[in-house]
C-alpha cells in the first residue's frame, strides 16, 4: 500500500488523460465519470512504491502523470523491472476482483500522480450494476495483453530492434509527453533489465537512435523524437 503520500491537486486534468488514452479512453463518457468521480489522486515521489507484491489488493489505480514502473519475479529470484506504465494506463485490477495479495511491486519511476479507487467504492458499483462488471473486468483482458506483448518484445532476437520495442513500449508509444521537459526518467540500467541487456549494449544503440534523429537523451532522460521512424525500425524485418 502506499507509504508517505498524500491526496495531491492534479499537475494535468485526469478527465481529459483519461479520455484520450488507456481503459476508460474505449468506454462511454457516462461510465468514465462515473469511475473518475469516486477517485482519489494521489502524489507518488520517485522511487516510492505504490504498493508492494504480497501487500493486501485494495483497488485500483490510474496513472494522469509521470510512469510508474512495475517489478516482478519468480520465487527462487530476484525482482526486475519489466514495464512502465504511463498517463492513460491502469493497474490493480486483482483488488476488484479477489482481493487477494498483491503479484507484483509498482513503484514510482519519477515524480507521478495516481487516481485511486478503492475497492469500498468500487465493488457496491459492480455489484449493483453488471456492466459496470463488465467493463472493470476489461482491465484484466489489457493486462494480459500487456503480459504477451511485452514476452514478444523479449523474443526479438536482434538487440537494437529489441531494444527499440522495449523503449516505445515503456513511453507510451509516442503518445505521452513527459512530464519532465528534459524526458522521460530512463536511466541504462532500467532499459537493460527490462530488455535484457548489459547498460553498456544499451548506451550504444541509445547513441545510434540518437544520431539517427530518433531520439535525444540527456542525464538519465529520453525524449522521443520521431515516434514513426523508431517504429519502423523496431517491428521492421532488417537488423542493426
Amino acid at each position: 500500500m502506499l507509504g508517505p503520500t498524500l491526496p495531491c491537486e492534479p499537475a494535468s486534468d485526469p478527465g481529459q488523460v483519461f479520455a484520450s488514452r488507456g481503459w476508460l479512453a474505449g468506454e462511454t463518457a457516462n461510465f468514465r465519470a462515473l469511475i473518475l468521480k469516486r477517485g482519489i489522486p494521489i502524489e507518488v515521489p520517485a522511487g516510492q512504491p505504490v504498493y508492494r507484491a504480497d501487500e493486501e489488493a485494495t483497488g485500483i489505480y490510474g496513472v494522469f502523470a509521470g510512469g510508474i514502473g512495475v517489478e516482478g519475479a519468480h520465487a527462487r529470484q530476484s525482482p526486475v523491472l519489466g514495464h512502465v506504465h504511463r498517463a492513460g494506463d491502469w493497474f490493480g485490477i486483482r483488488g476488484p476482483l479477489d482481493a487477494g495479495p498483491r503479484l507484483w511491486t509498482f513503484r514510482a519511476m519519477e515524480p507521478s500522480q495516481v487516481l485511486l479507487i478503492p475497492n469500498n467504492r468500487l465493488l457496491p458499483l459492480m455489484q449493483s450494476d453488471p456492466s459496470v462488471a463488465i467493463s472493470v473486468g476489461r482491465l484484466a483482458e489489457q493486462a494480459n495483453r500487456l503480459a504477451a506483448w511485452g514476452m514478444r518484445d523479449l523474443l526479438t532476437p536482434d538487440a537494437g530492434q529489441r531494444l527499440a520495442s522495449v523503449l516505445l513500449r515503456v513511453v507510451g508509444m509516442g503518445e505521452v509527453v513527459p512530464r519532465d521537459l528534459k524526458g522521460f526518467w530512463l536511466t541504462h540500467q532500467q532499459l537493460g533489465e527490462m530488455a535484457n541487456l548489459s547498460r553498456h549494449h544499451v548506451g550504444r544503440k541509445l547513441a545510434l537512435f540518437e544520431t539517427m534523429g530518433w531520439i535525444s537523451c540527456n542525464y538519465n532522460r529520453i525524449r522521443i523524437c520521431d515516434a514513426q521512424a523508431l517504429t519502423d525500425y523496431a517491428y521492421g524485418d532488417g537488423e542493426s
